[in-house]
C-alpha cells in the first residue's frame, strides 16, 4: 500500500523558495528578500505584506550637508539610495525581510555623523543598528551594521550624482575595464556592466 501526501502548489513553492533563501546565508537571504524572489515566495507562504514603519523624507528634518551626500546603490540589493543632508532615504522600491514594502522617499538611516575625513555612523532603519561608513579609494562606501545577525555591504556612488541641498559632490566610482588584468594591482567586478575593471 502506498501513502502519498498532497501538498498545495503554492506551499510547495514556499517551502521550495524557503530552502533556497536559508540556504542563501544572510546577505543572500536579503538581497533574494529585497527582490521579486521575496515577493513570490511571500505571495506563496501567504505571508503579508505592508508599508515598513518609516517617515518619509519630508518628516525627518535635514542636518548638515555632507561629502557623501549623493546616490548610490547597495550591492547586495542592488537598489538605490540618496544620502541628504542627514539621513538617507530610498529611491527604488524594495521588499525588506519579505514583509515590510520599503517605498520610494521611506527614510532608511538617519542621524549621520561624520566621525573622520574617510569615516562616518548612521543608524540603519530596517536592520536596527548602527552602521560604520568607510569610504574607500575608489569611492565606494564599505558598510557594517551592528545588527543581529550583523550585515555587511558597500555603497556605490551612482555617477554623477549629488543629493538635493548638498554643498559637496560625493566620491565618484569611475573604474575603467581592464585591457590587461596583469598590469592591476586592484581587480573587481563592475557591478553594473558586469566587465572585470581596474581600480588602480
Amino acid at each position: 500500500m502506498r501513502n502519498t501526501l498532497k501538498i498545495n502548489p503554492r506551499l510547495g513553492a514556499g517551502i521550495t523558495a524557503l530552502g533556497l533563501l536559508a540556504s542563501a546565508g544572510c546577505a543572500g537571504t536579503e538581497a533574494l528578500a529585497a527582490g521579486p524572489m521575496g515577493d513570490a515566495f511571500a505571495a506563496a507562504a501567504g505571508i503579508p505584506q505592508m508599508d515598513a514603519f518609516l517617515q518619509y523624507e519630508s518628516q525627518v528634518p535635514p542636518t548638515q550637508a555632507l561629502p557623501i551626500d549623493g546616490d548610490y546603490t547597495i550591492s547586495t540589493l542592488g537598489k538605490r539610495i540618496r544620502i541628504d543632508r542627514g539621513r538617507g532615504y530610498a529611491i527604488d522600491p524594495w521588499t525588506h525581510a519579505m514583509t515590510l514594502k520599503i517605498r520610494p522617499n521611506m527614510v532608511v538611516s538617519k542621524d549621520f555623523r561624520q566621525i573622520s575625513a574617510t569615516e562616518y555612523t548612521a543608524q540603519d532603519l530596517p536592520l536596527l543598528g548602527t552602521a560604520t561608513m568607510k569610504v574607500q579609494p575608489d569611492g565606494r562606501i564599505a558598510v557594517s551594521v551592528a545588527s543581529i545577525p550583523p550585515y555587511n555591504y558597500f555603497l556605490l556612488p551612482v555617477e554623477g550624482s549629488v543629493a538635493p541641498g548638498a554643498g559637496t559632490t560625493p566620491p565618484q566610482n569611475n573604474p575603467k575595464p581592464s585591457e590587461d588584468p596583469a598590469d592591476c594591482a586592484n581587480l573587481d567586478l563592475d557591478p553594473v556592466s558586469g566587465e572585470l575593471v581596474c581600480l588602480d
